[in-house]
Parts: structure tokens; C-alpha cells; sequence
């Protein structure tokens, strides 16, 4: 191909037929048609591919969890931290350290881990809201008198949800829909055993 003068290319069809002077207007407006029939053509794609999720009930954006009345499952917050995706939808019980504040509503593997807001080491917890939340002891300040304070939770843990995991996504996982929070027993100072 090559051009002569202005806006004119000249293409080789067939070396036998010489050539044809074909001005660039053309050329542009083609390639402008073929790309719109091109798009025209992969809409319809990319409508299946948006809409697939809806048709398939979204498997892969919700996980599967555990029917009520179900016992919980007894974990330690370690094996939730080191294996999610085996837990991701169980109804758990776990233990560990509480911190029950603003933007700070975490359940950590110790008190250092909670002093530091090391959400590497906790799990972000949210409590049920339709149910009432067995409080053992029960208090007046319901949830609150639990802040730093050891404690057992039972509720759906969750892993991959596509909300992140608790404040600004800096969790190992979330605890949902708790439905039971129990004080735990302090037996030993370190050094004897506490009479109770």
C-alpha cells in the first residue's frame, strides 16, 4: 500500500488488475463500521456474563451457611486464622480476648494482640440483630460489660465475603449473627490456682 497525494492510499488487490485508488475516509469508515458490528455482536456476551451470577442464585458471592439449631462447631480462634476456608459458613464457638468498641469490635487471640489492634490475629464480630444475645453473666449494659474481657462466642464465621474482612478489611475473618457471649473462668494467677 502506499499513498498518493492527498488522502488517497492505492491497494493491491490483484497484481494483474493494476491498481485502485481508495481514499483514507474509506478505510477509516469501515474500520469504524466493522468495529460497531464487532460490538454489536459481543453485547450480547457481555449481557450473559453480568446477568450469569443472578440466574445461578450468586453461589460464588454468598457463602453457604449452617441452618439454625444447628450445635456449633468448638474451634480454637488459631485454627480459624491458619485454615478460613474450612470454617468459611460454620456455626463456631470460640474463645479469646474481647474488644468491644467503636470500629474496634474484634474477638483476639490474646490481650497484647487486642492492645495492639492487631486484626491479623482477631476476627471481626458483629451480633445478631433480629435474636436476643444469651448474656452470660446477664447485664444491664448488655453487650458492653464484655469489653476487655475473656470471653466464649457462638456465631457464623465467614471468610471470604466480598464486604472485606471487619473494619477497613485488616481482619483474618468475621464472626456474624453471634448469638451467645459467656465470660470465661480466670483459674490460675500464674502461679496458684483462684478460689472461686
Amino acid at each position: 500500500m502506499q499513498i498518493i497525494g492527498d488522502n488517497t492510499k492505492i491497494i493491491n488487490r490483484n497484481p494483474e488488475q493494476g491498481t485502485t485508488p481508495v481514499p483514507c475516509e474509506c478505510l477509516v469508515n469501515a474500520g469504524l463500521v466493522s468495529w460497531v458490528r464487532y460490538l454489536k455482536k459481543m453485547k450480547n456476551l457481555l449481557i450473559a456474563i453480568t446477568l450469569a451470577p443472578l440466574f445461578f442464585g450468586c453461589s460464588t458471592l454468598q457463602p453457604k451457611l449452617q441452618p439454625k439449631g444447628t450445635e456449633p462447631q468448638d474451634v480454637s480462634l488459631i485454627q480459624l486464622i491458619a485454615s478460613p476456608l474450612k470454617y468459611d459458613g460454620r456455626f463456631v464457638r470460640v474463645e479469646g480476648y474481647l474488644h468491644n468498641k467503636f470500629e474496634d469490635s474484634a474477638l483476639y487471640f490474646s490481650k497484647d494482640h487486642a492492645d495492639r489492634l492487631d486484626g491479623r490475629n482477631g476476627v471481626w464480630v458483629e451480633y445478631a440483630e433480629n435474636e436476643k444475645i444469651l448474656l452470660q453473666p446477664e447485664k444491664e449494659d448488655g453487650t458492653r460489660y464484655f469489653d476487655c474481657k475473656w470471653v466464649l462466642l457462638e456465631g457464623t464465621f465467614l471468610y471470604e465475603s466480598e464486604l472485606g474482612h471487619g473494619h477497613m478489611g485488616t481482619f483474618s475473618g468475621e464472626l456474624r449473627q453471634v448469638t451467645r457471649i459467656i465470660e470465661t473462668t480466670l483459674w490460675y494467677d500464674g502461679e496458684r490456682q483462684l478460689e472461686k
